[in-house]
């Protein structure tokens, strides 16, 4: 394929105009992650329980809190034992599917073709939760902190497995996604009317001063990433571009 020096050209403004909308959103982008991380960096870090209650009680605002999200009750199901704050019961099955396919023999002679293959696909998911959890001593409602859940290694717990799932016959197994207790951890909430904001954030195993600086550096990353996504868009659009024929240039 022959380039034109008018594509070529072309291709040079595209360049220089996906550049100059690039800056624009990158820098809304980076405003947007500082503006988050100020947030975290001007929060009060609660060094004790009674500061929290204080704060609670004060309406003190955005604060950053360490300590073990716990329980007075659990759930789990039978074969499973043990006690969680959340537990997911998933199910997947074996299932056979079809597709047509295309195929070239020696000779370089198509024949279409039906073919047959098997894919363990997700049927089906139950969940179970504690109404309540406790912070720092106090007890809130469940919806109160965001707790991430993990995959349950079924050897913890002294299930019969295989790779970590339980097989019900040869077509279908199971998986489960836990919130361990106690979880510990980091949350960044509002302390306000007596209690904290719902959906408050927990960062798992992280100390309030990792959770600042687990913040500003999301600040580079989600720039470094934007860039990546858009030089990758930009050759995209070039590449695009130089693959019509662009007659109208002529």
């Amino acid at each position: 394929m022959r380039i034109k020096k008018r594509e070529v050209l072309f291709s040079v403004i595209i360049v220089l105009v996906m550049i100059f909308i690039g800056i624009f959103v990158s820098d809304a982008i980076l405003q947007g992650a500082v503006s988050k991380s100020e947030s975290y960096r001007t929060a009060t870090v609660i060094e004790n329980t009674d500061q929290f209650y204080y704060g609670m009680d004060t309406n003190f605002g955005n604060v950053l809190v360490y300590g073990d999200v716990s329980s007075n009750s659990s759930v789990t199901y039978d074969e499973i034992g043990g006690g969680f704050i959340y537990i997911e019961k998933n199910k997947e099955e074996y299932t056979r599917h079809t597709r047509t396919v295309t195929k070239t023999d020696s000779n370089g002679k198509k024949r279409t073709e039906t073919e047959v293959y098997y894919t363990w696909d997700h049927v089906w998911s139950d969940r179970r939760h504690v109404e309540e959890i406790t912070f720092q001593g106090r007890t809130f409602p469940y919806k109160s902190i965001e707790l991430p859940a993990e995959r349950l290694n079924l050897d913890s717990v002294g299930v019969d497995n295989r790779m970590n799932y339980i097989y019900v016959g040869s077509d279908d197994r199971y998986y489960y996604n836990v919130v361990p207790m106690p979880m510990t951890g980091t949350i960044y909430t509002s302390l306000q009317n007596g209690t904290i904001n719902d959906s408050s954030a927990l960062f798992r195993d992280m100390t309030p001063e990792q959770v600042i600086a687990h913040m500003e550096q999301n600040e580079t990353i989600y720039t470094v990433v934007f860039w990546v996504i858009w030089v990758l868009l930009t050759c995209g659009a070039v590449c695009a571009f130089l693959y019509l024929e662009n007659k109208w240039l002529d």
